[in-house]
């Protein structure tokens, strides 16, 4: 016995220490095969932490496992992770792997694997990393080769994973997270049944801005009859779940050659009216759970026939009914009754033309008011034909009084009756006057506020009368906040526009007596008291191709920023991605303007403005105090009182945040002024200083003619002359996009003050001469300028005869003297016996 049990224990050992050798003797042979399959011709990063083997994990059969898998993508997603996998493992035939001819796959684990899918606007799919062959090799089947894998898989699961998927060129973005997935049956054998336990927890779909569906659960139980030789498949026993509604299936499905045979049977196996309503993503139907409803539910759904493409359907059918409807939140007074659906889908197969839509009946009752439509639509993708009506009254404080809404006030009537009759290519052919398109739309006492529009939007009336070509806004009386805002006009074209992307035309009227800029841009509710401390970036406004508008306006008074403007009056006209002002007038900081021009995005790459701008008598003071614009470009204004008018072309390119590109600033023109006063500038102080002189400190320019020029964003000044300080100046130079300046004043200048900067001049002055023409030399920038003197050129030359001159008057005067005379004949007497 003791014998025994020392060969048996040997026995134990033997085993224990082939359980740990054998793994490592093939583990080599395994992570390069591995290795070799996931990097062959991939074009993207492939990564993983660690690879293992065991023989402890499903003994008798070879664990192989799979740490930390990544795959990172390289252009045009560069860095963006496709796939990370916690952990994949896979139990394997251990005889299989030591006889190297076929690997035999028992099951499959994988451990939190996260994917993240995208369609990049240019249609290019990051999971596409296995560059396709110019070359295709025509490769003759071999019915008697074997497979380097021998898939004979009875288990296969999937715990916590999370998929995303983005789309830009369908603004499509849909994600599913905590997944779990277990699927068992024997796929070694030609028939089977497939046992599959699938669940969601979060399940999100989002469409052009659109949620449609928030965080709902999902789940799928099911025990499939598999025919793996005829890849036929039969549902059994299984049950769908989409939040609260339960859907149950039976039939068949099956692979061929070419497409899909089915014939399913899809049917909801709850008939409360309230798992139809768990659909409805919770921001649109709040509290749920302690919704009460009461209605019955009909959905059933068929397929029989074979799929191959959209051409190529089988026939379907979807039946939807919910009869004697009715939702009541308990805390709220009223209830939406009597509510009746009734819709169909139906295609006998073919194409997805033969598909018929039918909504029989929508109808339900808010208050004492009823609401029902219909619609028919056939031969959708051919020639789309549409037959329906919309008719009732909804009061909006009836609604609110029967379905909860947050931090809301909501109140008004809205009464319609439209109607549609008609098809598309009557759109296409423009042939309006066959098209139904007919019905009425009034909205009274309409109010709305929210903790983001706390001063509320009022719609006092809104009539708006339908016909295929128009659609007339025959009166709209709205105010929001102080603001107001009257309506008129046609819309022209709209059938087009919505329907085929034709240009939508019109003209309206618009009158205000007030608008408040200031308060609109404030309705947020955040505490901002002035325009300019906005630092919340702008986007550039795209102007669409599509419209032809004309829009007349009559502003008694707007106020932006520290501005106010009166009797706004002109025309705006909105083509071709063009926003254009034709002799919009107004009056404004004690003047008037007018102006014309246009702001283009045409080209989206190169947007721009062109204005032209009449200014009559505009107030310096006012300006300054009103655009802060003008006190960082011109400081000096800031100390100026009186009048300017000017015209002034202005052409710029725009940025994306919706500011001129000052490199790209071009125009010019002519600025006036009767009588400008200036006192206690920066160039004003300094030339006192300078000169010793306070008057000027103070300076007074009458009927000032300036012409400048602005070129890439410089402002170029021409020569100008005009009276300040008691003195005739002339004054031009330029002022650059840093701000820099280089101005020249030339300026008479008394020989007293001209004492006190003497030794800046480099030049002799004659004795004759009491005003000295000067160029002080205004450099620096605009907030610190610094000044420099110079004689002035041409008064130099002047300078240099009035010496010659006084020189030559002073040795006449010199030789008038007698004895002067007789020294210089004694010394010239000398001179010529010497030489």
């Amino acid at each position: 016995m003791k014998r025994f049990l020392q060969i048996l224990a040997g026995l134990i050992v033997l085993i224990l220490l082939l359980l740990l050798i054998i793994p490592s003797l093939f583990k080599g042979k395994i992570e390069q095969k591995v290795t070799e399959v996931i990097n062959e011709n991939i074009t993207a990063t492939v990564s993983f932490d660690k690879f293992s083997l065991s023989m402890f994990r499903h003994f008798p059969n070879l664990a192989m496992g799979l740490d930390g898998l990544t795959i990172v993508n390289k252009e045009p997603f560069a860095g963006d992770t496709l796939l990370h996998v916690g952990s994949f493992t896979a139990s394997v035939d251990l005889w299989s792997v030591i006889s190297g001819d076929a690997i035999q796959i028992n099951s499959i684990f994988l451990d939190s694997p996260k994917a993240w899918l995208k369609v990049n606007r240019d249609s290019v799919a990051n999971w596409n990393i296995v560059p396709v062959s110019e070359e295709v090799e025509e490769v003759e089947e071999d019915t008697t080769a074997a497979s380097d894998f021998a898939v004979q898989l009875k288990m296969f699961e999937i715990r916590d994973a999370s998929f995303s998927y983005e789309d830009q060129t369908m603004a499509l973005a849909t994600s599913i997270d905590d997944l779990d997935a277990v699927m068992e049956g024997d796929l070694s054998q030609k028939a089977t049944n497939l046992d599959l336990n699938t669940s969601v927890q979060r399940f999100n779909l989002q469409m052009e801005g659109t949620k449609f569906v928030k965080d709902a659960f999902v789940s799928l139980d099911a025990v499939i009859g598999a025919d793996l030789g005829n890849m036929a498949f039969t549902f059994k026993e299984n049950e769908f779940r989409f939040n609260e509604l339960v859907l149950g299936f039976d039939g068949t499905f099956g692979l061929v050659e070419e497409g899909y045979d089915m014939d399913l049977k899809l049917g909801a196996k709850e008939t409360s009216f309230k798992t139809l309503l768990s659909m409805v993503p919770e921001n649109y139907l709040k509290d749920f759970e302690n919704l009460q409803t009461n209605g019955n539910l009909t959905l059933e759904a068929i397929a029989k026939g074979r799929y191959i493409d959209s051409d190529h359907l089988p026939a379907f059918n979807l039946v939807l009914n919910v009869n004697d409807g009715s939702i009541q939140y308990p805390d709220l007074p009223e209830s939406v009754d009597d509510i009746q659906i009734d819709v169909i889908v139906d295609n006998p197969g073919g194409t997805a033309d033969n598909t018929v839509i039918d909504i029989n009946k929508f109808h339900f009752n808010l208050g004492n008011n009823p609401f029902d439509a219909f619609l028919h639509v056939e031969t959708p993708v051919s020639n789309a034909t549409y037959k329906g009506n919309m008719k009732g009254t909804i009061d909006l404080a009836s609604l609110t009084s029967a379905i909860p809404v947050d931090s809301m006030e909501l109140r008004g009537l809205i009464t319609l009756n439209l109607t549609v009759d008609g098809d598309y290519n009557m759109v296409e052919k423009e042939q309006y006057e066959d098209i139904k398109a007919n019905g009425k739309f009034n909205m009274k006492d309409f109010f709305f506020k929210t903790t983001d529009w706390p001063q509320g939007f009022k719609i006092t009336t809104a009539d708006l009368q339908i016909t295929p070509r128009t659609m007339e806004l025959i009166t709209f009386q709205s105010s929001l906040g102080s603001s107001d805002f009257n309506l008129n006009g046609k819309v022209e074209n709209y059938l087009s526009y919505a329907l085929k992307d034709g240009v939508l035309q019109g003209r309206l009227d618009h009158g205000s007596g007030l608008i408040d800029v200031n308060e609109l841009m404030q309705l947020s509710g955040e505490d901002t008291t002035q325009v300019e401390e906005d630092t919340t970036a702008m986007e550039l406004i795209v102007v669409p191709k599509n419209l032809n508008f004309t829009l007349n306006s009559n502003i008694n008074k707007l106020i932006y920023d520290k501005l106010t403007i009166t009797n706004v009056k002109g025309e705006i006209r909105i083509v071709d991605g063009r926003v254009i002002l034709d002799g919009l007038k107004s009056n404004m900081l004690s003047g008037s303007m007018v102006i014309s021009g246009e702001y283009n995005t045409a080209d989206t790459l190169r947007p721009f403005v062109n204005f032209d701008m009449a200014l009559q008598t505009i107030d310096i003071h006012q300006a300054v105090n009103s655009f802060s614009i003008v006190d960082s470009i011109m400081p000096i204004a800031k100390k100026a009182s009186g009048t300017v008018s000017t015209n002034l072309k202005f052409n710029s390119l725009i940025g994306n945040d919706m500011s001129p590109i000052l490199s790209s600033i071009n125009g010019g023109g002519l600025l006036k002024s009767k009588g400008v006063e200036i006192s206690e500038a920066k160039v004003q102080n300094a030339l006192a200083t300078m000169l010793k002189n306070d008057k000027y400190r103070k300076a007074r320019a009458e009927d000032l003619s300036v012409n400048f020029v602005l070129e890439n964003g410089n402002v170029i000044v021409k020569p100008f002359t005009t009276n300040l300080f008691g003195k005739k100046l002339t004054i031009s130079g330029t002022q650059g996009l840093d701000q820099r300046l280089d101005y020249t004043i030339k300026m008479p200048v008394s020989r007293s003050e001209l004492n006190n900067v003497a030794g800046l001049l480099g030049a002799t002055v004659p004795s004759s001469v009491d005003n000295v023409m000067v160029d002080v030399l205004v450099q620096g920038t605009v907030k610190d300028p610094q000044l420099k003197f110079k004689l002035d050129d041409e008064f130099k030359d002047q300078a240099k005869e009035k010496l010659k001159d006084e020189v030559e008057k002073g040795v006449e005067k010199l030789m008038e003297d007698e004895d002067v005379k007789k020294k210089v004949d004694e010394v010239k007497n000398k001179l010529r016996d010497l030489f």
